[in-house]
């Protein structure tokens, strides 16, 4: 499970993704994002941390709007992970 919400301001997102339970994504420690794609019928929002990734599922077809409102909340993305 996996819930991200954008705000003009600010985004809040939780993942179980390749997590033990549903965690809150340490917004504050997030150094950048990215969208990549992680599955066949999934891409992953990436939030970079110092210490780690915290990956959000979405679906193909929510990518261009998460693209479009990620930009807007948090500016420009980091390069691709490869």
């Amino acid at each position: 499970m996996c819930r991200m919400r954008v705000f003009r301001d600010r985004v809040t997102a939780e993942t179980n993704y390749e997590r033990d339970a549903l965690l809150p994504v340490p917004m504050e420690a997030a150094q950048g994002w990215r969208i990549e794609e992680c599955d066949d019928d999934a891409v992953c929002v990436e939030f970079v941390t110092p210490d780690d990734v915290w990956r959000v599922l979405l679906s193909p077809a929510d990518e261009a709007v998460a693209d479009v409102a990620l930009r807007s909340a948090l500016g420009a993305p980091l390069p691709p992970a490869s």
